[in-house]
This record gives C-alpha cells, sequence and structure tokens, in this order.
C-alpha cells in the first residue's frame, strides 16, 4: 500500500501521525469572531419622503398667512409638522416627535420642531390645548382657503392628508416633505435627513 494511503488511515482510525505522535487537534473557530456582524440596512429615503431635494434645487420655505407669528427658524434644521385636533394619527404621533427631539439633541442633531394646525377655528385648539397640557404649541393657519394653494406651492397634491412633515435645512431649504404619521421605524429616515448625511435628494 502505497505510504501516503496507508499515512491517511493511520490518521483516520488512530488519530496519530505516521511518526506516531499524536495529530494536533483541528482548529476551532470563536464564535465570535468566526461571524462578522451584518451590516445594518441602507437607509433609503424614496419610501420616507414624498419630495426630496438637494440645497441646490430645493424650495425656499415661505409660510402661509398664520393667527400667530411665524415660528423663528434658528439657523438649523427644522421639522415643520402640519397637523389639526381631529387628527387623530397627528395626536397618536405627538409624543413620539417630542422624544425624537430629545433623542437627536442628545446625539448632537439638534432639530427645532413647530406644530402649524388647521383647525379651522381658533376655538377648537384652545379648547384642545386646555384639555391636553402636553398639546403642542404654535400658530394656525388664519385662513383655511390659502391650506391647498400652499400645499400646492410646496409641489403636493392640494389635497394631501395630514399629517405632513416638512424637514427644513439651516437655510430654509425644504429638503424633504413627508405625507402621513411617523412610526418608530422611521427614526433612521429622520435621523438621515436632519444629520445633512448626502444630499439628501436619491439618498
Amino acid at each position: 500500500m502505497p505510504r501516503l494511503m496507508a499515512c491517511a488511515l493511520l490518521l483516520i482510525s488512530t488519530g496519530t501521525a505516521c511518526d506516531g505522535a499524536p495529530s494536533p487537534p483541528p482548529p476551532t473557530r470563536s464564535r465570535v469572531a468566526a461571524v462578522a456582524a451584518p451590516a445594518g440596512p441602507q437607509v433609503k429615503l424614496d419610501a420616507f419622503c414624498e419630495l426630496q431635494a438637494s440645497a441646490d434645487t430645493a424650495t425656499t420655505l415661505s409660510w402661509p398667512e398664520l393667527d400667530g407669528a411665524a415660528p423663528p427658524m434658528a439657523g438649523r434644521w427644522s421639522w415643520v409638522s402640519l397637523w389639526a385636533t381631529w387628527c387623530l394619527p397627528c395626536i397618536a404621533e405627538l409624543p413620539l416627535m417630542k422624544s425624537w427631539e430629545q433623542k437627536l439633541a442628545a446625539e448632537g442633531l439638534p432639530v427645532a420642531i413647530t406644530h402649524i394646525s388647521v383647525d379651522a377655528r381658533a376655538e377648537d385648539l384652545d379648547k384642545f390645548r386646555s384639555a391636553n397640557a402636553t398639546a403642542p404649541k404654535g400658530p394656525r393657519v388664519a385662513d383655511q382657503a390659502s391650506v391647498e394653494p400652499w400645499l400646492g406651492s410646496l409641489g403636493l397634491d392640494a389635497g394631501a392628508a395630514i399629517p405632513i412633515h416638512l424637514f427644513v435645512d439651516p437655510d430654509k431649504k425644504i429638503r424633504c416633505v413627508r405625507v402621513g404619521a411617523v412610526s418608530e421605524a422611521d427614526y433612521r429616515a429622520v435621523k438621515k435627513v436632519v444629520g445633512g448625511d448626502s444630499s439628501v435628494a436619491g439618498g
């Protein structure tokens, strides 16, 4: 029997090398070292923003007629939310938005959240705030007839349903428009937008 085959049989049957010394155990792989942690999924803003724009092509934010002072744009990212007291998804997302405002600030991404009410009557807004201590502050659109043309100026369908979220960069450029409520799964997308991570458009 050829020597190579004999060595192979000896190794298999006895675990002993051809020179009589025990063969070394097969190398073991650490479970930690052997499996690389999978990279997190890429955040694609196409699924989050109905409209996106780069800094060069974005529309400058303008306000419709408001019944209070226009919110100051403090040279940082702003998150403008259109809501109403009769809009259940709007109310449901308020605590989440507040917690995200704090979380983003803690991560070095301060963003100012402004709530603009589209309630038809100031009395309805006042009543809601009286009954809800955590109700958001912010002005109300004074002229309901101005809402649809204003939405159209943003590039949205005039009948777009609230909540509507505008993400505005420090130069007052609208970089992302979200139609619909936000959920826990959207935090990474929000962080990508206000983090100035990429040109936003197509990100």
